[in-house]
């Protein structure tokens, strides 16, 4: 018998019972392939760094080595438990052709290595170990769809060719967030091609459990080893590996998020329709003698059915969505061994949303059960506009829901796509950056650009910018290693969270994330050490910066140390250009003095490219899921209202007015409320919206962080929600024609 009511109630109410299920699949679907996708993204990169074996300290270099040196060092530590010396013969991008494109504009430094010794492996997409030919290269997995790339293809190195024999997973390297990219190759043809590029050396070390790598940093730093270059260390490899993704993942959780909300509200409305429509048969079980208990049970048992069939239907389509979603991320990590462990935490996951959803129904039909019998069953004396005031902030919820739901996605695509957003990454707002690096004599090259950026017409302002790797010690004793750039920080300034930039000698600003991992604000001190000489900085602000790991410090000048100029491990220099400046040939015409020229827009896109493709296709996922859930949620409300009002229409009807106008009257109840949702929603997604990814983009070092937002777009969106809600709004209002005059005559007051 329950089956059958259970199956008459679902053909009574069919709309009603496949919007449930939709809602019900929808918010399983995002929150079951938010889970999904994190669990494969952090499995899949700490099994390809387990099985690679990554560093857990890295230092570049270029220059003359000698290994006795480093042998000495790494034997008087007992937490060293290997360590090697790698080759990378740096390439000029310009002699690279790879396929039919060629390299000279890529934002990477690209050079030649052969396979490791002892760690540090280079992976083939089977995850194993590959043996090269001679005539044969592994190129980078990251290059293959970039650039069109397929076995067989040639790669030329100033007129000589190597065979594309497959490609390569490099545990440090695989992001495009890492400035440097390994080709594969054997040892004969590395020394063959030696003399076409700058050889540097990668100084790795693994270390025991629980080592510190930043006393490691500190007593390599002591020890005056070989540095000119930067240092890496495993959790920094490992967030430049998660970060691209992981922007991602969480903006779909946001997106997740909300869309479990708009489902709560929507099901409020179908169960409030329900319950309108199925007051009488309450009433009559209850008076019958049939116990609110059992009532409730036969209504959730429907409802148990919706949410399994939601569940399998977002489980499936979470599914789906992950294949198309992380296959970037299988093709550049592999596939990840622990599948079993993320699909039970996905199946946790789309249980707990479908119980909080369940529990929600459960409260609302527990309303149900304090209506009297008679009160039930002669329904028509509580008609009126009992609890209307209610429904109209649920459809406004609903809609500014939506809102919030489109312009989070669209506001992080505008920002991470604007000029602007370099000014996060720790990087000027300026056109164009020169890197000065693999080469033993930086300053000389830095000096001569100087001086043909002063007297260049062209040129409108340019700040030149020296790294340097510094010992410090903070006010608790704590020792630790500094990556300090010097210069004039006032011509391209960066974003600043608290405090100013460092105008004089004796101010440093320090990035967020270094601020965070060492405890310190402004105002406190750090003592920076150069040849046992030392001098007290005060931290004169924190600024914002997702380059280097988020970990990076600022000072005006190296004044304060003897031979600092000596040890700078590169140099970067920013340049605006006058108007109508062909910024092209102005970069063709600086290529000659051999360092890396990028527009800085390309420069973005280059490290950032991946990240923002993926935030664009979110964003019109959550414009299509918007516009389908405030259509829905209008129809439900106008048919509610309707349900509500049906012995009213009734007697409008029979004292002659027509079906137009009570539907208009219809239609600006329910508009009104739509508009002012909508406008509740613009300011919650550029408010509470930029607040919310602000405090995630924190984690990443990204802080004071503001929406750039573009209004025309924003416009159109508001444009489409409003042309679909007046379409859900007629389209509901259309039950109108169904009431009939007589059906007044019928009931009793």
């Amino acid at each position: 018998m329950i089956e059958n009511l259970l199956w008459n109630d679902i053909k009574r109410h069919k709309i009603l019972s496949v919007a449930t299920v939709i809602f019900m699949a929808v918010s399983s679907l995002f929150i079951s392939l938010t889970v999904v996708l994190f669990c494969g993204l952090l499995d899949s990169v700490n099994g390809l760094m387990e099985r690679a074996l990554t560093p857990d300290y890295l230092q570049m270099h270029a220059g003359e080595i000698q290994k006795e040196k480093i042998a000495e060092f790494a034997d008087e530590l007992s937490e060293v438990l290997e360590w090697q010396v790698c080759n990378f013969l740096n390439l000029e991008n310009g002699s690279i052709i790879l396929g039919k494109s060629s390299l000279a504009g890529s934002t990477q430094d690209n050079g030649l290595c052969v396979q490791s010794e002892k760690f540090d492996f280079l992976l083939d997409l089977n995850n194993d170990f590959p043996v090269v030919d001679k005539g044969k290269v592994y190129v980078p997995v990251c290059y293959r769809s970039m650039y069109d790339l397929n076995i067989g293809d040639k790669m030329h190195i100033e007129g000589l060719s190597l065979v594309i024999a497959g490609f390569i997973r490099d545990s440090q390297m695989n992001s495009m967030m890492a400035s440097s990219k390994r080709f594969l190759v054997c040892k004969e043809d590395y020394q063959l091609l030696k003399e076409k590029g700058s050889e540097e050396y990668l100084i790795e070390f693994l270390l025991s459990q629980n080592a510190d790598t930043d006393l490691l940093a500190v007593d390599y730093k002591n020890a005056q080893l070989y540095s000119n270059g930067p240092a890496v260390t495993k959790p920094l490899i490992r967030m430049m590996n998660a970060l691209s993704d992981g922007i991602m993942i969480l903006v779909i959780l946001i997106v997740g998020i909300a869309i479990l909300l708009i489902s709560l509200l929507c099901i409020n409305f179908i169960t409030s329709v329900e319950v309108e429509k199925d007051k009488k048969e309450a009433g009559m079980l209850k008076a019958l003698g049939i116990e609110n208990r059992q009532i409730r049970k036969l209504y959730l048992s429907k409802y148990f059915i919706f949410s399994l069939a939601g569940s399998l239907i977002g489980l499936s389509g979470a599914g789906f969505l992950n294949n198309v979603l992380s296959r970037k991320l299988r093709e550049l990590y592999g596939v990840s061994d622990k599948n079993f462990f993320s699909i039970v935490i996905t199946i946790m996951a789309c249980v707990l949303v479908q119980i909080v959803i369940l529990l929600f129904i459960r409260r609302v039909f527990m309303k149900m059960e304090k209506i009297p019998a008679l009160e039930a069953l002669f329904s028509v004396k509580t008609q009126g506009v009992k609890k209307e005031k209610n429904q109209y902030l649920i459809i406004g919820a609903v809609a500014s829901v939506c809102m919030f739901l489109t312009l989070i996605p669209q506001n992080l695509f505008s920002t991470f796509s604007s000029p602007k957003f370099v000014t996060y990454m720790g990087i000027g707002n300026a056109a164009i950056r020169m890197d000065v690096r693999q080469s033993e004599n930086i300053l000389e090259i830095t000096d001569n650009l100087l001086k043909e950026l002063r007297c260049d017409s062209d040129v409108e302002k340019f700040a030149a910018f020296k790294t340097v790797s510094c010992p410090a010690i903070l006010s608790d004793g704590k020792k630790i290693n500094l990556i300090l750039e010097s210069g004039n920080h006032s011509i391209f300034p960066v974003n600043y969270a608290e405090g100013k930039l460092p105008e004089k000698e004796g101010e440093i600003a320090l990035s967020w994330l270094q601020a965070q991992d060492l405890g310190i604000k402004s105002g406190d001190v750090i003592n920076l050490f150069d040849d046992g000489s030392a001098k007290p900085f005060v931290v004169c602000g924190i600024y914002s910066d997702i380059t280097n790991g988020g970990k990076t410090a600022k000072i005006s000048n190296l004044s304060f140390e003897g031979n600092a100029e000596k040890k700078v491990m590169w140099s970067i220099l920013y340049v605006t250009l006058k108007e109508n400046v062909q910024t092209a040939k102005w970069m063709d015409k600086y290529a000659r003095f051999g360092v890396d020229i990028v527009d800085i827009a390309d420069y973005v896109q280059g490290t950032y490219g991946p990240t923002i493709n993926q935030i664009k296709n979110v964003r019109f996922v959550a414009v299509g899921i918007a516009l389908l859930i405030i259509f829905i949620v209008v129809i439900l409300f106008m048919r509610l209202m309707i349900e509500k009002k049906r012995f009213s229409i009734s007697l409008q009807k029979a004292l002659g007015f027509n079906d137009g106008f009570i539907s208009r009257k219809y239609f600006t109840d329910c508009f009104f409320p739509v508009i002012i949702g909508l406008a509740a929603g613009i300011l919650a997604g550029n408010v509470l919206g930029e607040f919310i990814c602000g405090q995630i983009l924190k984690s990443f070092g990204a802080f004071g962080f503001d929406f750039v937002i573009r209004w025309e777009q924003l416009f159109v969106i508001l444009m489409i929600i409003m042309l679909v809600s007046v379409a859900g709004i007629m389209a509901g209002s259309m039950d109108v024609k169904k009431i009939k005059a007589y059906e007044c005559c019928l009931s009793r007051e």
